[in-house]
This record gives structure tokens, sequence and C-alpha cells, in this order.
């Protein structure tokens, strides 16, 4: 039972490092689509080898505020597991939800990232759990997921499930607050 105190360990050290960096928030205004492409390419070489297609979709003017790292490691873990636990077509798309209330106020608007693929989902059974550290459906450690949503949530966001079959996980990224300054250069 080694390995289960190894994904113990890590854990714990992956919480206190969320925990920390709560209170020292990285995030950042960044464009969204420019932040993922990386992550894209780096997993279209195990997507071909299985006969598989991952698409990037999405307005690349859309900014979120979020750390890059977080961002793109929590993209990544739900990537692999579109890739370990899915079929078809993977799509990751970055789009912007208005903010709106029931009463029609205006509030503000999130940008959200949906990882979809054409696979047979996530069984009702499995579903309440899969955000649980140490949980596994197919043997695997279970820290991904509890990791990738701990990462989201660091930066103010939210990671869920939002369709069982097929899988549809969907990221909600606040958009930045304030307008960055600009700065000009005093004529001389």
């Amino acid at each position: 039972n080694e390995a289960m105190a190894q994904v113990d360990r890590l854990t714990t050290a992956i919480d206190e490092l969320v925990q920390s960096s709560r209170y020292t928030s990285s995030a950042v205004p960044l464009v969204v689509v420019d932040e993922l492409d990386g992550v894209i390419e780096e997993w279209q070489g195990p997507y071909r080898d299985a006969g598989r297609i991952l698409v990037l979709r999405g307005d690349s003017d859309l900014i979120a505020s979020a750390t890059g790292s977080r961002l793109r490691e929590s993209v990544a873990v739900l990537v692999d597991n579109a890739l370990v636990h899915g079929g078809g077509t993977c799509v990751v798309s970055v789009r912007l939800i208005q903010g709106v209330t029931r009463d029609g106020a205006q509030r503000e608007s999130t940008v959200c990232v949906e990882v979809s693929d054409e696979g047979t989902g996530v069984s009702n059974d499995l579903a309440p759990h899969i955000f649980d550290r140490g949980f596994s459906g197919a043997g695997s450690t279970g820290v991904g997921l509890a990791l990738a949503r701990a990462l989201i949530e660091a930066d103010g966001g939210r990671l869920e499930l939002q369709r069982r079959r097929p899988a549809l996980f969907a990221i909600f990224l606040p958009t930045p607050r304030d307008t960055p300054p600009t700065y000009e250069r005093e004529p001389r």
C-alpha cells in the first residue's frame, strides 16, 4: 500500500501549495487561447498515436484572470483524462459567458474553457466522486481531477463536470476586473 501512502503525501503537499498560493495569487490577465496552444500542441502526438483528434476552438481575443501554469496544468489533466477514458474527437473550446442575472441585470462575464469528447462519458455511480482525492474509477492515483480543481479554484475559478454522457468538463475563469494600465512614452 506504499502507492497510496505516496499519493497521500503528494496530495498533502499539493494542498499546502494551493493553500499558500491562495494568499499570494499570481493570476494575471492572459489570452486564454494563446495560453492553451502549447497544451494542445503537446498532446497532438498522443492523440494521433491513438487514432484520435484533438482540437482547440474559440475566440482568440478572450482574456481571463488566471495563472498560466495553473490553467495549462488543469487543461492538460482534462485532455489526458479524455484520451485515457474518452473516445472520438476531443474538443477544447474557449467562449465568453455573458453575465446576466435572472432579473436581467448585468454582472461580470466569465470565460469558459470546455473539454469534451465523444466517449461513453462518466457513469452515474462515478460522477459524484470524480473530484475526490484518491478516488479513481480506473485504477489511477485519483489525484489529477482533484489537483486540476484545486489549481483553478486557487485563482478564483471553478471546474465542474457539466455533462456526464458524453463527458464535458468546464472551467469557469473570472475576467480581469480592471483594465491593466497602459504606459505611453512621454514626448521629449
